[in-house]
């Protein structure tokens, strides 16, 4: 549906430019929405809905601060301590993540010594880089 909508605006848009008579059309087209805008019924009910955005904006602001609240107790439940200062660190410290240690027993990227070959992660072999480039002599 959104796609024919936005075929037929296409379609709007390039009779408009492409007519001849584009200037007229397009004075009609903008007398049309001024003379849809200036309509009291439809000032009214713009005037009805800023209102009504206006009076639950803070109601809207409560709400999610309730659920940030909630969210945070939920983490505090899963991970004891997380939202608590570590003895270390002041009350007013920037929280940060724990170091992780790596899992990997044996990486060839680690190992840098002559004659290592790296051609399966991309690296040099023992007779030059792991490219289609002949080495250089």
């Amino acid at each position: 549906m959104k796609g024919k909508a936005l075929f037929a605006v296409g379609v709007a848009v390039g009779y408009v430019w492409g007519s001849k008579s584009w200037p007229e059309v397009y004075r009609r087209v903008r007398g049309g929405t001024e003379k849809l805008w200036k309509n009291p019924d439809v000032q009214e009910n713009v005037h009805q809905a800023t209102e009504a955005v206006q009076e639950s904006v803070p109601d809207i602001l409560d709400n999610l601060y309730e659920a940030g609240k909630k969210l945070m107790e939920k983490a505090e439940a899963m991970f004891p301590g997380v939202t608590a200062p570590k003895a270390s660190q002041h009350a007013d410290a920037k929280l940060t993540a724990p170091t992780i240690k790596s899992d990997v027993v044996s990486d060839p990227a680690l190992d840098d010594g002559t004659g290592s070959d790296w051609t399966g992660e991309g690296g040099a072999a023992p007779e030059g880089p792991a490219t289609n480039t002949p080495p250089r002599a």
